[in-house]
């Protein structure tokens, strides 16, 4: 395949996915390491509501708890009167940053599948199952940002949206198999991208991160589970060969 049609599928893909994917602000790392997020829990009844310094506590804790992690996603959105829906599985990584994923998108019955791999400054990609990946040259690099979001700077660009009492805690639930403390945050436009919204999230007793599910209106909604917290990755740039040309 030519490597302009190559790029007007990718670009088609990106454009259906990145209207319903907003979790893309960046944020600011913590200079020291809070308490275990589990300490915030205990004591508290259902529907009580977390101060702002606990709540900020309980996210940044989620981001020292995961260096690495694998992530699955799922939306469901409707966009301009039609259901787009996509799913995606990857890997990440803080330091040095890195990570790679695949995701399959369906938009009115039409899928598109693209691969991501992103090391560094450099982000290769690939749809529909072609061999070779494109090295993007920065004509997508925002909607690719916005397709994917790294977990550690999409946890940290709620931290804006806290305030007092903004932040309540649920109750406690069993998340694949795992018991974990849910809390319901209030969040606006810069997360959502339009309007307000809901973010739950999902956290164990080690103050590790296990679910997101942020409801944007009434048909709008992306579920993230996060697991293998801290484990060993090798992500790395595709072999030279398997790269296209773009000249």
């Amino acid at each position: 395949m030519q490597p302009k049609q190559n790029r007007r599928r990718l670009a088609a893909a990106v454009l259906a996915f990145a209207a319903t994917s907003t979790l893309a602000a960046c944020g600011s790392e913590s200079a020291e390491k809070p308490e275990a997020a589990a300490e915030v829990a205990p004591g508290l009844e259902a529907g009580s509501k977390l101060s702002e310094a606990d709540a900020k506590k309980l996210l940044n804790t989620a981001v020292d708890a995961m260096p690495t992690v694998h992530v699955t996603m799922d939306i469901k959105a409707v966009e301009g009167g039609k259901n787009v829906t996509a799913e995606s599985e990857g890997d990440f990584q803080s330091d040095p940053a890195a990570f790679q994923s695949k995701m399959t998108v369906d938009e009115a019955g039409v899928v598109s599948i693209v691969e991501l791999i992103s090391v560094g400054e450099s982000t290769f990609m690939r749809v529909d199952g072609e061999k070779q990946w494109m090295k993007d040259d920065g004509m997508l690099s925002g909607m690719l940002t916005a397709m994917m979001p790294s977990p550690f700077t999409m946890i940290e660009s709620i931290e804006g949206e806290i305030s007092e009492d903004s932040t309540t805690y649920v109750g406690q639930e069993e998340v694949a198999g795992t018991e974990a403390a849910r809390y319901s945050f209030s969040v606006g436009e810069s997360v959502t991208g339009e309007g307000d919204g809901t973010l739950d999230s999902w956290v164990d007793s080690d103050g590790k991160l296990v679910r997101v599910l942020l409801a944007m209106g009434e048909h709008n909604e992306i579920s993230v589970d996060f697991s293998n917290h801290g484990e060993k990755l090798a992500i790395a740039e595709p072999a030279a060969a398997d790269i296209m040309d773009m000249g």
